[in-house]
């Protein structure tokens, strides 16, 4: 229906003075009409206060031109969860039979938006006088709401890692709040809610954490919208990290990191970061917002609100990833990088690891370089608890040069470990290579390899931080090669392995067979803390994730240092001085 359509069938309901053929004239006129008239016109914010976008121009855009899917990144304290129970009022007013389901990580957070953000929008004097008549609720829980008169629903869920009690409902619109603590894996089953609906609406909403969460990947699907301001210096402003954030935001204001002009974010634009993002039907798959507070009027055209902002975000306790998180709304990861995706890449250019002679599989980088390989060594790594086994291992080879080349590689994710330690045996016999391997907290399975391949060619290895590098621990009155351990500086020799991948001479077998394992070595960062007035290296791994072929590969790279005389394995740890062994020098 066109403008004059929806104005003639509108008064014509309002005519009859009946109160369904003006609620039926109301929902006409608010399905036509863009969503901040009803916004601004119909909903009182928390306060009970008329809502108004004056200082938030540039989220009218968002509400008016609403796509089939949404992603919201935002910073604290931008009226996210304001926006998201006004698209709930709205769209359960203004159409009929209309079925949405809100999720969030926690059956908390899910309680206090139902009662204290979807609530309050239907406690409006203005959208009560649609109801007049009747009664607005047909039910009116925490849990599920079912409007009288459109019979349109909500129904609100908790769900962080496990979807199954999300199983069951019909709905045309799924959004999820917080949705960087919602696993990604649980999406499938979610949207199976919506499988037989025409409109298969979608919103996610949340605050970035760091580079690899469920927000942040969803950002990378999306055409990543970013509110940008011109400066009269000629230079676009926006926060994104090539700009620079934090020098923007000044004790004067919100300023060009340029010129140091302050901006006047209201005559910003949103332009789009990622112009290739996937398209469906001529349209952008997934419409993508990035909102923080520095960028609103709110926040930087008042000098208290902005007083207040920038004693927040100057707190000496104030780490920079709760500024880049909560403040800005930008991902960040909580250490460094260890080495990025595009630098592994840059190694993998051994070609394939194995290629097939007759019927048997043959390590096909060796094979091909076997005449000038002068000796191998491999490093196993066991991750096994009660409920998962994960065997990772890593053979390498060095040419007279002096460059590395990792021969083989794998993870094992089954509890068959005597066979993974026969099928490492078998390879450590036939290249002739000297292992070390994993030694705690149970040894056992480094000791069965041990007796496989002989004592004489595994080290068993512990980490500790001492004041050497290395260092070899024989108990006094040790009686047998499997109580000795060959001690290693964790952080000193992940800086080694660090050292070596970034300087190019040592590679790897073409990407397609190592992108898998390599994200063991992505899940890697590194955090410096003050310890002592001093700093100190910490190599991490990522919460819930694995790194069991990272310290296979320290390990195999470590044996190979030894067998080589490498002098930097030698040294004084960080433990006493700075560390330097850079393998190009």
């Amino acid at each position: 229906m066109d403008h004059d359509e929806v104005l003639r069938r509108s008064k014509m309901l309002l005519a009859t003075g009946n109160p369904e053929a003006k609620f039926v004239a109301s929902q006409l006129a608010l399905s036509w009409l863009p969503a901040t008239h009803f916004i601004e016109n119909y909903l009182d914010d928390n306060q009970g206060g008329v809502q108004s976008l004056d200082e938030f121009p540039m989220m009218r855009q968002i509400y008016d031109t609403i796509p089939q899917r949404l992603l919201l990144k935002c910073s604290r304290k931008t009226l996210k969860s304001t926006l998201l129970s006004n698209f709930i009022c709205l769209n359960m007013i203004r159409w009929k039979y209309y079925s949405m389901l809100y999720v969030g990580p926690q059956e908390t957070s899910v309680k206090y938006f139902s009662q204290n953000y979807v609530n309050p929008r239907f406690d409006s004097r203005r959208v009560k006088s649609l109801f007049a008549g009747s009664k607005m609720w047909r039910k009116n829980d925490v849990f599920e709401k079912i409007l009288n008169r459109s019979l349109s629903a909500c129904i609100f869920r908790y769900c962080s890692d496990d979807a199954t009690r999300l199983r069951g409902p019909a709905v045309d619109q799924i959004t999820y709040d917080e949705v960087q603590d919602i696993d990604e894996q649980t999406f499938s089953v979610i949207e199976e809610c919506f499988r037989m609906s025409k409109y298969k609406r979608l919103i996610y909403a949340g605050t970035p954490l760091t580079t690899d969460n469920t927000i942040e990947k969803l950002w990378k699907q999306s055409n990543q919208l970013e509110w940008m301001t011109k400066c009269p210096c000629g230079h676009w402003n926006g926060l994104v990290i090539e700009n620079e954030p934090l020098k923007m935001l000044t004790p004067a204001g919100y300023c060009c990191p340029k010129c140091s002009r302050k901006i006047n974010t209201r005559e910003g634009e949103w332009v789009t970061y990622n112009p290739d993002a996937k398209r469906i039907d001529g349209k952008t798959a997934l419409v993508g917002y990035h909102l923080a507070q520095p960028m609103l009027p709110h926040y930087n055209e008042t000098q208290k609100e902005w007083n207040e902002f920038y004693l927040t975000v100057t707190k000496p306790n104030r780490s920079v990833a709760a500024i880049y998180n909560e403040n800005l709304g930008i991902s960040y990861d909580v250490g460094a990088k260890f080495i990025t995706e595009q630098e592994l890449r840059r190694i993998c250019t051994l070609g394939p690891m194995f290629e097939m002679k007759g019927d048997k599989r043959v390590l096909k980088v060796m094979e091909n370089n076997r005449r000038t390989y002068m000796a191998y060594t491999g490093g196993a790594d066991w991750g096994v608890s009660g409920i998962t086994s994960r065997t990772a291992a890593c053979f390498l080879a060095v040419k007279e040069n002096g460059n590395i080349d990792c021969v083989y590689a794998k993870v094992w994710h089954d509890f068959e470990y005597k066979d993974q330690i026969k099928e490492i045996a078998r390879i450590s016999k036939d290249l002739r290579a000297k292992m070390a391997c994993d030694s705690g907290p149970d040894p056992q399975r480094g000791i069965e390899l041990g007796r496989l391949i002989g004592s004489s060619n595994i080290n068993l290895v512990r980490y500790n931080r001492g004041k050497l590098i290395q260092a070899w621990d024989s108990p006094n009155g040790a009686i047998d090669w499997t109580q000795n351990r060959w001690l290693l500086h964790r952080s000193d020799c992940f800086n080694i392995v660090g050292r070596w991948l970034k300087s190019g001479r040592l590679r790897f077998p073409q990407w397609e067979d190592m992108s898998d394992i390599m994200q063991d070595i992505l899940n890697v960062y590194v955090e410096v803390k003050d310890v002592s007035e001093r700093q100190e290296m910490y190599f991490r791994k990522k919460s819930g994730r694995t790194d069991d072929f990272a310290h296979a590969l320290l390990y195999a790279l470590a044996s190979m240092l030894s067998e080589m005389n490498d002098p930097c394995l030698n040294a004084p740890s960080s433990e006493v001085d700075d560390f330097a062994g850079d393998p190009t020098d």
